[in-house]
């Protein structure tokens, strides 16, 4: 390899770690949202007060709290080296621990049987209580989300976002194949901004009753996938993800190839 082509390969691969981060969601109680492969229990809040102690909710998919009633949980917290289960306390409908170690960061490690006949679900977060640039403890720092989601930033032009509508479509469908709840979660809302978008600017295009007819037959869709992510029941969604690719076939007639096809 030419030492041209490795310094740009390097810049590239560097670029690529400077903007990629682990999106944060915030509960209802300002906790940080873990996601959870469960039709009973989509979602946990996880949240460390002022005394060191995790405080963690068992959510539904909207987001509202859970009854406790039979379900189980264990928390193991700590430097690798000397990570250990910390015992846990309900106090309504909350667990809460015994204080967490220090050494932070480091790894949480929670495991939820819904049942005792259940297997366990694990979940991990990375703990850092270190403050943010925010202010916030970096753990609970959604100021990472900028520019990704419903903030997403549309392209001046209409290549650039076409390019963006691309990308989010593909990563619609791997997030759907592999089940990665928390991406889907920000690649539809993003996705519903860009067509949107395209829906405004309708007028450029060589159809413009087409385009606004397909994104709001494709804003439908991604809505209905939306509620079967939130609900974890992505399997119910396969006639919507169908459905979003003919969209977008359909959408990309009423401009010219290259725009269409355009890739970031």
């Amino acid at each position: 390899m030419k030492i041209s082509s490795l310094i740009a390969a390097v810049f590239c691969l560097l670029s690529l770690q400077a903007s990629a981060h682990e999106r944060i969601t915030i509960g209802p109680r300002g906790g940080r949202i873990l996601f959870v492969d469960s039709t009973a229990t989509p979602n946990i809040e996880f949240k460390v007060n002022a005394e060191g102690r995790a405080e963690i909710s068992l959510l539904d998919k909207n987001r509202r709290i859970i009854p406790l009633q039979g379900q189980t949980l264990t928390l193991t917290a700590g430097p690798r080296e000397s990570a250990k289960k910390l015992a846990l306390t309900r106090e309504g409908d909350l667990l809460i621990s015994d204080k967490l170690p220090d050494g932070a960061p480091y790894t949480v490690v929670l495991q939820l049987k819904e049942a005792p006949a259940n297997k366990a679900l694990t979940l991990r977060v990375r703990y850092d209580s270190a403050p943010a640039k925010s202010g916030k403890p970096v753990y609970l720092d959604d100021s990472v989300n900028a520019g990704s989601g419903p903030s997403i930033k549309v392209p001046d032009s209409l290549e650039g976002l076409f390019a963006e509508v691309n990308q989010h479509h593909g990563e619609l469908q791997d997030g759907f194949k592999e089940r990665k709840f928390e991406a889907l979660d920000e690649v539809l809302q993003a996705f519903t901004v860009l067509l949107e978008a395209l829906k405004a600017r309708a007028s450029q295009s060589n159809n413009a009753a087409a385009v606004e007819t397909n994104v709001t037959s494709l804003v439908k869709s991604l809505g209905a996938i939306a509620a079967a992510n939130d609900a974890r029941t992505l399997e119910s969604a396969g006639g919507d993800i169908e459905a979003v690719k003919l969209g977008i076939g359909r959408l990309k007639q009423a401009y010219p190839e290259k725009v269409a096809n355009a890739k970031l």
